[in-house]
């Protein structure tokens, strides 16, 4: 009687993809057959982050000038 063995994903995968290339390979093209499911959303994302994220910039910039202002003043005293 043979042994039974439940084979799972990974153990088929490995036995198909046995070097890191291959493997990244794989991911890559997984990725890129895949991408018309998700790429409206990251270009949602990227149209939000792309209004946001020099606003967030500004603001920092604002801060550090202000910091090192004030470290000067202070210094002074």
């Amino acid at each position: 009687m043979p042994i039974h063995r439940d084979l799972t994903l990974t153990d088929v995968l490995n036995s198909v993809f046995t070097t890191t290339s291959e493997k990244v390979g794989g991911a890559v093209s997984t990725v890129a057959i895949m991408s018309p499911l998700w790429m409206q959303q990251v270009k949602a994302y990227s149209d939000i982050a792309a209004i946001f994220v020099p606003i967030l910039g500004c603001i920092y910039l604002s801060l550090q000038i202000g910091f090192k202002l004030f470290d000067r003043v202070k210094g002074e005293d």
